[in-house]
Formats: C-alpha cells, structure tokens, sequence
C-alpha cells in the first residue's frame, strides 16, 4: 500500500498507544477541533476537523494554539 500525504509517517502510523489516549474531539464556539490535552488543565489544537472554510480563518482556532479549559476529562 502507497500513501500520497504531505503528512509525516509518525503522524499516520503511531507505534505507541498512549499518543491516540491523549487526542480529544472537542467542540469550540461550534467548530469541531481535535485537541491534546496538556499536564495544567489545558490543551493543545492539534487539527481543525471542520468542512467550512471560514472556520480555517479564524486565528484563535489554529494548529498549535494553547487553549485554558474548564472541562473535566474523567
């Protein structure tokens, strides 16, 4: 099998189970965004899983943006 992706391979084929643990889907101001939870109650966008492309330009909402939550993850 031949994958085409601009994509690195570690991101595609993760060996070690805990990274998928880590990634949540979450939605923010109705905008479905997959995110990584971080050690002090906050987390990290790590992609932007909306069809809208006006989503795409809201700055607040990019890939590495720090976001503080109140959610409980348990």
């Amino acid at each position: 099998m031949i994958l085409y992706t601009m994509m690195p391979s570690e991101a595609i084929f993760q060996t070690n189970p805990s990274e998928y643990e880590k990634h949540s889907v979450i939605e923010m101001n109705g905008i479905p965004v997959m995110v990584e939870r971080l050690e002090d109650q906050s987390c990290k966008v790590v992609r932007m899983m909306s069809t809208d492309p006006n989503h795409y330009m809201q700055t607040n909402l990019q890939p590495g943006t720090i976001l503080k939550m109140t959610y409980d993850w348990e």
